[in-house]
């Protein structure tokens, strides 16, 4: 093989919208506020930020910067900010280009949010591009597999009007194979208690009953909240507290015994680091299309391991999202779950010709070269609301 450097040719965005009121006649509630956390700004849609990173020998690595809830800030991110200090760089280098990326504004200040979530999707084109040059799979590429077979939990039973719709929604879940579902609450102690009791009596002990709060309590409220959630056999509590309350987090795990899950909307290792130190999670969950990518994922894991703190992937986001943290699964040692989200969503169920095969509450990792998915350019056509 050449020794040759193979470089960056050009840097491209695509902005993909699937609009709710497009895919049903009635849009449901539950849809446009599924969880606490859109009280304030409704879900209209689902969204991606598609990045193509082009060789100069023609090949095309693809990335997902996050695209909630407006693509174009993304797309525009890369397209203007990132894109004219990658072009004519090492293709493969891919820490030397996450380094120069993150450098590149971290002094100013932008060293998370948007930011980062575009600095994601172009890693994730990177390590794509990589693989097919070389022609392995990404999780290789890592130094896995360690599995070939993710364990994946159904998400979310959103916030529902009645505890009998819920409990139906998990039920059918199970009926798909999941063996775990995730609640949605954040409701006050006596709704989310009829809906969690309502789920437990449908799917039974033998399911795993996880719940998200989407950082809906304070403390106090929180800590009930967890006594209820002890009472009902469930463990895992995600953001039950605004994510940036690191006390209060650490101080609620005190209390309350249960597993602390935070991390969607941490962006850097910096940020887990703080999370870790002062003993305020037990599991994170990084969201590869928002922390810096594959590169800083792989951080984010090495340095929860130094403190026996396993990683579960956020699982929002499209096909190729869902691809990447497939890779990354594939290749990390302290992997505890995956979220399989199934909220209605054509980016992730038809932007692939290749769909990973779902079986028992399992994802197969794809073992094609790089993320091992291939765009359908019909769906990306129909989807696409701007160029960059």
């Amino acid at each position: 093989m050449s020794q040759q450097t193979l470089r960056i040719a050009k840097i491209e965005c695509l902005a993909l919208e699937a609009r709710f009121d497009e895919m049903f006649d009635e849009v449901p509630d539950w849809l446009v506020h599924p969880a606490s956390s859109h009280r304030v700004l409704p879900r209209r849609g689902q969204y991606a930020t598609v990045v193509r990173v082009y060789a100069e020998d023609g090949t095309v690595g693809v990335g997902e910067a996050y695209g909630l809830p407006a693509p174009q800030v993304t797309a525009t991110c890369v397209a203007t900010v990132l894109a004219p200090l990658l072009v004519g760089a090492d293709a493969l280098a891919t820490t030397a280009l996450w380094q120069r990326m993150y450098q590149a504004q971290a002094a100013g200040g932008h060293n998370r949010g948007f930011f980062l979530e575009a600095v994601a999707g172009v890693d994730q084109a990177l390590w794509d591009l990589r693989g097919k040059v070389l022609g392995q799979p990404v999780y290789r590429l890592l130094g896995g597999p360690v599995r070939e077979r993710i364990d994946c939990y159904a998400s979310p039973v959103p916030l529902l009007a009645d505890p009998a719709d819920s409990a139906r929604r998990a039920q059918a879940y199970v009926a798909d194979g999941f063996r775990a579902v995730k609640v949605k609450i954040g409701r006050g102690q006596r709704i989310d208690g009829a809906h969690l009791r309502a789920v437990r009596d449908a799917v039974g002990a033998g399911i795993d009953v996880l719940v998200d709060a989407n950082c809906a309590y304070q403390l106090d409220e929180a800590t009930r909240i967890g006594y209820l959630l002890r009472d009902l056999g469930i463990d895992w509590y995600e953001e039950p507290l605004p994510v940036d309350d690191l006390a209060g987090l650490a101080e609620l795990r005190r209390r309350t015994g249960l597993t602390i899950v935070n991390g969607e909307t941490h962006f850097t290792r910096f940020d887990v680091r703080d999370s870790l130190r002062l003993g305020a999670i037990d599991v994170v969950m990084p969201n590869l299309a928002r922390c810096g990518g594959i590169t800083e994922t792989i951080r984010i894991a090495a340095l929860a391991s130094a403190f026996h703190v396993d990683i579960a992937p956020h699982g929002v986001g499209s096909a190729i999202n869902m691809h990447a943290a497939l890779a990354v699964m594939a290749a990390t040692p302290n992997l505890r779950v995956y979220e399989y989200n199934r909220l209605p969503n054509p980016l992730r169920d038809a932007l692939s010709i290749d769909r990973p095969a779902f079986r028992d509450g399992q994802l197969s990792v794809p073992d094609r070269p790089g993320l091992g998915l291939r765009l359908d350019d019909g769906v990306v056509d129909r989807y696409l609301i701007g160029t960059y």
